[in-house]
């Protein structure tokens, strides 16, 4: 089967070194430095990747260095645009970090397999606005509220429109239900998740984006699973919550 690239040939394609999985070990994780090549400042409204072997990509996340992440990339997701009117900045000779999370098929554990996945860059426009996508994060390291909903939070320095919501998960939770809470107290949802399972650490860009005036709070509450419960997937990094944001 041809794997083909999701929004078309890309503006940029990136080759990754071949990684390979040998005989008898069924799963990786690799992080690789990548120059982008740019030689100006461009303006990102896709990222995207290609596996060489789709049977052994989990998962990939491109990011550019000390930057943004462009995309989290799962097999079966159509790659999606930011916004219109929006975009990431990529300066001229800026590198990316590209990590990805091997796992073969039980029946391939044996078998020796490489992989040499390829990176795409799309292109737009500069915003009218002059402004970039930036990341706001709320960390999880120490909970304003504990059992049994976990409960953390922060708040926004400057107003603006929230585009997108990224959790990542320390561990599994029966729930997370995030919300925006503006300086008259009003409640603004944002994200609920219930059920876990491994897809919940993904970027979800709003169907409309959310305005928010300055001094916003960002509640975030978990529940977490008893320990009878745990599911199988592993979940890794710390828990925390990105929004994707344009100042205003």
């Amino acid at each position: 089967m041809t794997v083909r690239w999701g929004l078309g040939e890309p503006d940029v394609e990136l080759i990754l070194q071949e990684h390979a999985l040998p005989a008898g070990k069924m799963e990786d994780v690799i992080s690789v430095s990548l120059s982008s090549g740019l030689k100006e400042t461009k303006w990102i409204r896709a990222a995207d990747l290609l596996p060489g072997t789709p049977s052994i990509v989990r998962r990939a996340t491109i990011q550019v260095d000390n930057g943004p992440i462009l995309a989290l990339w799962q097999p079966g997701d159509d790659p999606v645009e930011a916004p219109s009117g929006t975009a990431f900045r990529i300066a001229a000779g800026a590198r990316l970090q590209v990590r990805i999370e091997y796992k073969k098929r039980w029946e391939d554990e044996q078998e020796t397999l490489s992989d040499r996945s390829r990176v795409g860059l799309y292109f737009t426009e500069e915003p009218l606005s002059g402004k970039e996508i930036r990341t706001f994060i709320v960390n999880g390291s120490e909970f304003i509220r504990d059992a049994p909903s976990r409960t953390f939070g922060g708040t926004l320095p400057e107003a603006g429109r929230v585009l997108s919501v990224r959790p990542s998960l320390d561990q599994p939770y029966r729930s997370m239900q995030i919300y925006a809470v503006v300086p008259s107290g009003r409640r603004v949802p944002l994200l609920k998740l219930r059920a876990p399972r491994p897809e919940w650490s993904r970027r979800y860009w709003l169907a409309e984006p959310v305005e928010l005036p300055t001094g916003t709070k960002i509640e975030v509450a978990t529940s977490p699973l008893d320990s009878g419960q745990q599911p199988n997937h592993a979940s890794s990094g710390p828990l925390q919550v990105a929004l994707d944001i344009v100042t205003q």
